[in-house]
C-alpha cells in the first residue's frame, strides 16, 4: 500500500469529497457519527484489551536506541502544517500576565507561548506519550504547572498517558509524581488557598475494567496520593471543582463507561455527581432535583461559579438506551444553594448541539467574575448572560472558514481581569477573543496536526499533502510551513497524486468517499461509481497503478479496479477477508507490481482480520497467502518493484504467545514468510518503505518513531531524533532521497537521507553486479544508470516500450570491473511519453529496471 515516491510508484494524497462538486470554500464538516473504532482494534492484543505496559515498554528501549544511535541521529525537520492546529484538550493562562499560554493536545503534548500566541515552543518533546488530557496552573504561584497526561473524551484516537507531571519552572522542565497507572486524566483542581492539596479526575483505562480510577488526593503537593472516591472499576471520575470559600466542599462528575474492540458504551447507573463537605474524607450521591440513577445517563460536567459558589451548573447527557454507546443532551441544571436543590433549566436550545457524541465534550465554564455567565463548549461554545435560561452561540465555527473558528469544543479560559477575553481550544487548535465571542482570532505556529495519511507530489517534492483528524485535507504547494491550505473536508484519509501530473489530485473521506481533482485542487469531483461499500475501513486504502495512472485500485472488502481515473470502478475479488464480524472484514493495505515475463500485474492485499490474498494475473484469480502471519490487524503491504515476487507485511497490535512480530517478508509471491522484526521494540507498526538506492534497505513508522534496517531486518535501529507521537504515514522522494514522516499529532517531518555518490557496495555488491536506478526519473531529455561490476562480465542493456517491443540496444559487450553509465537519451530516441522497460542482462543474470517517460 505505501508510497515511495519513484517513477514507478505513486502516493495517496489529499482527502475529499461531496457529491457533485467541492469547492474548500463551500464545504462544512459533518461529525454526525459514532467514530470507527479503528484505532483501538489494530492495537489491541489477542485478549482484547490494549497492553499499555508494552508501549512503554518499547519507549524506554527507543530511547536507548536513539542514544546508542551513531549514523542517523540527527533531529527531523519539521515540514508543517504550522497552521493548521489539531486536537487541544487542555488550556491554562497565567492570570498576572496573560501573554503566557501553555496548551496540551490530544497527541501533540504541550506547547507554551509567551507572546498571547503568536509564537510557540514544544515543551514535552521526550514525554513517553505526548497524549494530554489536563493542564492546571498553581493559583498562588504561576510557576507551578500540572500536567495530566491521557485524553480523556474517549476519542476514536485517544492515547493513554503515564501519570501527572508537576513543572516547578513554568512548564520548562517537568517531573513525574505518580498516577501512572491511571492512564487517562480528565481534571486537576488545586486548593485556591493551600497549594499542598489536589484533587484530580482520573478516567483510568478506556479499554479495560481497572481499580485506578476515580478522585484522587494529595495532600503534600504530589508526593503522595490517595483515592477518595472510588465506585467501581468501570466509572472515571470525568471532572471534580472545589467550592472557592468553602474549601472543603467538593463536587465530583462520575461516569460509567467502558469501551472494547467492537463495543463502547458511554453510560450506566453509576453515572452522577457526588459531594464531600470534608475535603474527600466522604462522599455522597447528589440529588435534590437531579436525575435519579439510571443506566441511561452518560457524560456529565459541572463547574463552581468563582464569584459567587452558591451557584453551581451541571450538563447531562444521556444515551438512547441503558448503557449505550452514544450521548445526546438530556438536561442542563443550576443550583443556588450550593448543590442542596437543583433547577432543570430551559433546555430547547441546547437539546441539538451534541448530536450523538456527546461523550466527546463537557466543557462548563463560569465567569470569574459574574456568576451569571456561562459558557457550555460542545461543537460550538455556547454563552448564557442569565444563568442558563436563554443561550447564543459564540463560535459559529460553521459560519465562515476555519481560521476564523473550529468546530468540536475542548477547553474555555476566561481573563479574571478582563471577563470578555477568551482563550478557547478545540479541534482546531487555539483561539483568541476579545469580545467575548463575537469575534476570533486563530493562534499559529502549532504543529499539532494529527495525520492519518500522507504523501509528495513526485513532480513538485515541495508540495505536501495529507488527510487529517478534524482537519479534512491539507496542503502546501510551496513546501512553507505556514501556508498550508485546506483543501477538502470531513477526516481525510488517504491522499494520492498524480505522477505524471501533478493536477491531478485524489482525496477521501471516512469509510471510502473518494473524489479526484483534476485543477490542482481547486475543486473534486466525487468519483464512486461502481464501488461495493458493504464493509469499508475507516481508512479505505487506494493506490496508482506503478505503470499507468489512470489505473487506480480500492480496497472494500473486494478489490476494485478503474481504467479511467475512477470515472468507472468494478470489482476484481471476491471478498479478500474473514467475513463480516463487527467493524472487521475489510481491507487495509494494498501494493501493486508487474510481472517481468508477461508485464501481468502482481497485486497484494491486506485486511483487518489478518488475511492476506495475491493475484498474479491482475485480479482473475486469487490465492490465499496467510500462512503462518500471526492473527494481527495488517497495517501495510508493500511489493518490491524491481522484483514483485518480494513483499513486505507490517503488523500492529500484539500477540501474547508472539511478542515482537510486526515486520514479515516474503521472496515467493507469500508462499512462506520470514519474520524480519528483529531488534525492533515490540510495538504496532504503520508503515514501510523500500530504499531502490541501497540493498537491504528499509524504514518503518511505528507508534513511537522510525526505524531502519540496512540487512533486511537482521537488526534495527532508530532514525534520527523524533517527538514521541505516532508515525502513521512514510513517504520517500527518491530523487531528493527525502523521507516524510507523517505523525498523528505532531504533524509532518522530513529527514535528508544520504546521497548516492556511487554505487553503494554491501556485502551483496561485493559478491555480484549492482544497478543504481537511474536518474532523473520520469526522464524528459536523457536519464542515466550506473553499473557495478565486481568482476569483467558480459553486459547487454536494451530498451522496451510497455507492450514489450524492443526500442534499443545501449550496449552488447564485455566490459571490465569496476563503475558504468548508461545513458537513455530519450529525445535522440524520440522517445513518446510512457512506460518503458530497460532490460539488463549480465553474465546470463537478467533483471528489468522501469522507466517513465514525461514529454
Amino acid at each position: 500500500m505505501k508510497k515511495i515516491i519513484s517513477f514507478l510508484s505513486a502516493l495517496l494524497i489529499i482527502s475529499a469529497l461531496f457529491p457533485l462538486v467541492y469547492t474548500p470554500k463551500n464545504f462544512k464538516s459533518n461529525k454526525k457519527f459514532i467514530p470507527s473504532e479503528w484505532f483501538s482494534v489494530q492495537r489491541m492484543n489477542d485478549k482484547g484489551d490494549l497492553p499499555y505496559d508494552k508501549y512503554y515498554e518499547a519507549v524506554t528501549r527507543i530511547s536507548s536506541m536513539r542514544a546508542a544511535e551513531r549514523k542517523y541521529n540527527a533531529a527531523w525537520t519539521d515540514a508543517g502544517p504550522f497552521n493548521v492546529g489539531g486536537r487541544i484538550t487542555a488550556l491554562t493562562v497565567n492570570p498576572q500576565n496573560t501573554n503566557i499560554i501553555c496548551a496540551g493536545f490530544a497527541a501533540g503534548g504541550v506547547f507554551k507561548s509567551t507572546n498571547k500566541g503568536i509564537t510557540w515552543t514544544d515543551k514535552t518533546p521526550d514525554f513517553p506519550s505526548l497524549s494530554i488530557g489536563a493542564l492546571e496552573m498553581d493559583p498562588n504561584n504561576s510557576n507551578i504547572l500540572y500536567c495530566g497526561t491521557g485524553e480523556a473524551n474517549i476519542s476514536t484516537d485517544s492515547y493513554a498517558g503515564f501519570g501527572l507531571l508537576k513543572s516547578t519552572d513554568a512548564g520548562e522542565t517537568w517531573n513525574l509524581i505518580g498516577l501512572d497507572s491511571t492512564r487517562h486524566i480528565a481534571e486537576i483542581e488545586i486548593h485556591p488557598l493551600n497549594s499542598n492539596i489536589l484533587y484530580v479526575a482520573a478516567s483510568g483505562g478506556l479499554y479495560s475494567k481497572s481499580p485506578h480510577r476515580g478522585i484522587y488526593k494529595s495532600t503534600d503537593a504530589g508526593l503522595t496520593w490517595s483515592n477518595v472516591l472510588y465506585l467501581n472499576d468501570s466509572t472515571s471520575a470525568i471532572d471534580v471543582a472545589v467550592d472557592p470559600q468553602d474549601v472543603n466542599r467538593v463536587y465530583a462528575a462520575m461516569w460509567e463507561r467502558l469501551r472494547g474492540p467492537t463495543f463502547r458504551k458511554a453510560a450506566g447507573i453509576a453515572s452522577g455527581i457526588f459531594l464531600s463537605t470534608n475535603g474527600g474524607s466522604s462522599w455522597n450521591r447528589v440529588s435534590g432535583g437531579l436525575p435519579a440513577q439510571a443506566a441511561t445517563i452518560g457524560r456529565i460536567s459541572i463547574a463552581v461559579a468563582p464569584s459567587n459558589p452558591n451557584y453551581i451548573y451541571a450538563l447531562y447527557k444521556k444515551a438512547s438506551s441503558p448503557n449505550g454507546s452514544n450521548n445526546s443532551f438530556m438536561a442542563f441544571y443550576r443550583s443556588t444553594n450550593k448543590g442542596v436543590t437543583w433547577t432543570e433549566m430551559p433546555g430547547s436550545y441546547l437539546s441539538s448541539e451534541f448530536y450523538d457524541f456527546g461523550w466527546y465534550f463537557g466543557t462548563i465554564e463560569v465567569s470569574p467574575v459574574n456568576h451569571l455567565h456561562v459558557y457550555v463548549g460542545e461543537i460550538d461554545f455556547h454563552f448564557s448572560s442569565d444563568g442558563g435560561s436563554n443561550w447564543m452561540n459564540i463560535s459559529n465555527s460553521y459560519s465562515g472558514s476555519f481560521d476564523q473558528q473550529h468546530p468540536d469544543q475542548h477547553a474555555l479560559w476566561i481573563d479574571p481581569a478582563n471577563p470578555q477575553h477568551l482563550y478557547c481550544g478545540n479541534d482546531g487548535g487555539v483561539f483568541l477573543s476579545a469580545n467575548n465571542g463575537s469575534s476570533w482570532t486563530k493562534s499559529y505556529d502549532l504543529p499539532a496536526t494529527q495525520f492519518y495519511a500522507s504523501t509528495v507530489d513526485y513532480l513538485n517534492p515541495a508540495r505536501l499533502y495529507g488527510g487529517t483528524q478534524d482537519n479534512g485535507t491539507v496542503g502546501t504547494q510551496t513546501g512553507a510551513l505556514y501556508d498550508w491550505q485546506f483543501f477538502y473536508g470531513g477526516d481525510g484519509f488517504h491522499t494520492l497524486v498524480d505522477y505524471t501530473n501533478s493536477d491531478i489530485i485524489y482525496a477521501e473521506y471516512q469509510f471510502g468517499g473518494i473524489s479526484r481533482s483534476t485543477d490542482g485542487g481547486q475543486t473534486f469531483n466525487f468519483i464512486a461509481d461502481g464501488i461495493d461499500f458493504a464493509r469499508t475501513n475507516w481508512s479505505t486504502p487506494y493506490i496508482l497503478d506503478p505503470v499507468n495512472p489512470a489505473i487506480l485500485y480500492l480496497g472494500t472488502y473486494k478489490l476494485h479496479k478503474t481504467t479511467n481515473r475512477g470515472n468507472l470502478w468494478s470489482p476484481i475479488s471476491p471478498d479478500l477477508t474473514r467475513g463480516p464480524n463487527g467493524r472487521l472484514g475489510t481491507i487495509t493495505a494494498i501494493s501493486a507490481g508487474v510481472a517481468e515475463n508477461n508485464l501481468s500485474r502482481i497485486l497484494y492485499v491486506a485486511t483487518d482480520d489478518a488475511k492476506m490474498s495475491v493475484s498474479t494475473n491482475d485480479g482473475s484469480s486469487w490465492t490465499d497467502i496467510t500462512g503462518n502471519l500471526p492473527r494481527r490487524y495488517m497495517t501495510d503491504v508493500v511489493c518490491d518493484t524491481s522484483n514483485p515476487a518480494v513483499a513486505y507485511v507490517t503488523l500492529s497490535g500484539y500477540n501474547l504467545d508472539e511478542p515482537n512480530a510486526h515486520v514479515f517478508r516474503t521472496t515467493d509471491n507469500g508462499s512462506s514468510w520470514q519474520n524480519i522484526t528483529g531488534n525492533m521494540p515490540d510495538i504496532p507498526v504503520n508503515s514501510l518503505i523500500i530504499d531502490y538506492d541501497y540493498d537491504s534497505t528499509l524504514y518503518v513508522g511505528t507508534d513511537a518513531g522510525v526505524f531502519y534496517t540496512e540487512d533486511l531486518g537482521s537488526s534495527w535501529s532508530s532514525l534520527g531524533v523524533l517527538p514521541n507521537s505516532p508515525v502513521f504515514d512514510l513517504n520517500f522522494h527518491q530523487p531528493s532521497r527525502k523521507l516524510f514522516a507523517g505523525t498523528h499529532g505532531r504533524s509532518m517531518f522530513m529527514y535528508q537521507l544520504p546521497s548516492v555518490t556511487g554505487i553503494e557496495k554491501s556485502e551483496k555488491a561485493a559478491q555480484s553486479y549492482a544497478i543504481k536506478n537511474n536518474y532523473p526519473n520520469p526522464v524528459r531529455e536523457s536519464s542515466t544508470f550506473e553499473i557495478h561490476l565486481p568482476i569483467p562480465s558480459m553486459v547487454i542493456v536494451s530498451l522496451y516500450d510497455n507492450s514489450g517491443k524492443f526500442v534499443a540496444e545501449f550496449t552488447n559487450e564485455q566490459k571490465p570491473a569496476g563503475a558504468h553509465s548508461i545513458v537513455i537519451d530519450a529525445s535522440k530516441l524520440k522517445l513518446a511519453s510512457g512506460v518503458y522497460y530497460c532490460s539488463f542482462t549480465i553474465n546470463d543474470k537478467r533483471t528489468v529496471h522501469k522507466v517513465l517517460v514525461i514529454k
